[in-house]
């Protein structure tokens, strides 16, 4: 396995502090945020609007070369590209394939659509495979890899519904992050039986953990639950679990920590003991 940071998870952090922290907790690469970003950032940072670490998606170009010598004089490897740019929306793709060449990123992530209720998933999904053939095609022209996250709140929150999403793509041009955090809001099917249904889909992986919690009583009388994010040892996610699936069908490629839960604090100690624990999974795996 390889293990990389994702910066989402550095909000408060210049890119080369959080380059610097990443490589002193022993990790071997970085998956970069790439979003729009608000200017002047608010004063206090966040994960998702006030990211210090985030690439903007507006105005990236004259940051490529920062980027990039941030990455060689720590000896971090590119895992993937953060970005938010979707499926339906092939221009964005294709923003997105460029800041991946110029940065050197093997991958980037291209966005599902969203599934709302108000429009039926049966007619969603014809069109969602055919934008995802598409952009596997632009993928494959331009030597980069597209990621589908399995993601609640989208068409694809659980590996079957990914693998419907993008079956009979090239897995080479479009494979698909598997993300249990995620998972366990919406999406989960035991561990090893989605990797096998993945196969050669399976092409990344988030690291990160939830769980459910009793919030109120709502009419006529049920407990109310919601979902948290927390700690990586701490919530549903049983990572032995997940990396004895990895194990059986023979998945060896990044693991990316994505632990927000208290991001505004992440400092070295917790990075560095999210990858001590990833790795003593795998270990035990």
């Amino acid at each position: 396995m390889k293990y990389s940071m994702f910066t989402l998870s550095l909000p408060q952090c210049s890119p080369a502090e959080a380059a610097k922290m990443i490589k002193e907790a022993g990790y071997d690469g970085v998956e970069w945020r790439c979003a729009p970003m608000p200017d002047p950032l608010p004063v206090v940072p966040n994960c998702w609007g006030s990211n210090r670490t985030t690439l903007d998606w507006n105005n990236w170009k004259p940051a490529v070369a920062e980027y990039k010598k941030i990455m060689a004089d720590h000896g971090l490897e590119f895992s993937n590209l953060g970005s938010y740019c979707r499926a339906d929306q092939p221009e964005e793709v294709k923003k997105g394939i460029e800041i991946a060449k110029a940065l050197g990123s093997p991958r980037l992530r291209i966005c599902a659509p969203r599934y709302d209720s108000q429009e039926s998933y049966r007619t969603i999904f014809p069109r969602a495979r055919e934008q995802y053939a598409q952009a596997a095609e632009l993928c494959k022209a331009a030597g980069v890899q597209g990621l589908l996250e399995l993601h609640m709140g989208n068409i694809a929150p659980s590996a079957s519904m990914g693998f419907r999403l993008l079956d009979g793509c090239d897995p080479k041009a479009m494979g698909i992050m598997f993300d249990p955090g995620n998972m366990a809001f919406e999406g989960y099917e035991n561990w090893k039986m989605g990797c096998e249904v993945l196969g050669p889909y399976l092409a990344f992986a988030h690291a990160k953990n939830s769980r459910r919690r009793a919030c109120g009583i709502a009419d006529p009388g049920y407990v109310r639950y919601e979902y948290e994010a927390c700690e990586m040892h701490m919530g549903f996610v049983d990572w032995l679990a997940v990396f004895k699936a990895f194990k059986s069908v023979g998945y060896d490629g990044w693991i990316s920590n994505e632990d927000y839960h208290l991001a505004s604090g992440c400092g070295l100690d917790r990075i560095r003991d999210g990858l001590a624990f990833l790795k003593k999974c795998e270990k035990a795996a």
